[in-house]
């Protein structure tokens, strides 16, 4: 799959804009939706209102959009793990539409949800390091990689040392996935050339 730095670009910002919206116009429609202190799975968790829509847009439409995005730059980066690694995240972003159940996290749809994010976040992560340490890239797009991989990790940190709440580091997590997703695909829709890696 061989697209152009700016349709790779136009993928990667339409994961971001659709996935903002979807977050807006149902968050706003479920009175009961904390946009501070609630998970933003409870948009698509059982019982919810719109809860199928919710998934279906905000969960496997964003993340197939992520599946391609990530299959394709890696591909204009002619770095075959980093295109495996990222369209990986992206299907692990798509599987957490299998709703949760926020009264029984137990429950095996419950532990599907949040092993798919856990995974997929996963591989977000080790896609960036790959980015990160491969000197063939340019120095910009590697400092961007590591700079967003450490404070994405020290959001987590943040939790773990009681700095912050859980829903807060969620926010986080997001803010820093789909604000590297929204910069990288900015660049890529108005830079003429990438710097291209080995394999």
């Amino acid at each position: 799959m061989n697209f152009k730095e700016k349709t790779v670009g136009i993928i990667g910002v339409l994961s971001v804009l659709i996935l903002v919206i979807t977050l807006l116009i149902f968050g706003y429609l479920n009175q009961e939706f904390s946009f501070i202190n609630d998970f933003i799975s409870k948009l698509g968790a059982k019982g919810e209102p719109n809860a199928i829509w919710f998934n279906i847009i905000g969960f496997i439409i964003v993340g197939l959009l992520l599946f391609v995005f990530g299959l394709t730059y890696g591909n204009l980066l002619n770095d075959k793990l980093l295109s495996t690694l990222l369209s990986l995240f992206g299907l692990g972003f798509a599987f957490t539409a299998i709703p949760i159940d926020m009264q029984m996290s137990e429950t095996p749809f419950s532990k599907a949800h949040i092993v798919a994010i856990c995974l997929g976040l996963a591989f977000w992560l080790f896609g960036l390091s790959r980015l990160g340490y491969n000197r063939a890239l340019k120095k910009g797009t590697r400092t961007r990689a590591n700079f967003t991989a450490t404070i994405l990790v020290l959001s987590i940190i943040g939790f773990i040392l009681g700095f912050w709440s859980m829903p807060i580091t969620h926010r986080l997590v997001f803010g820093i996935v789909f604000g590297w997703t929204a910069l990288t695909s900015v660049e890529l829709i108005y830079k003429r050339e990438i710097n291209k890696a080995g394999n």
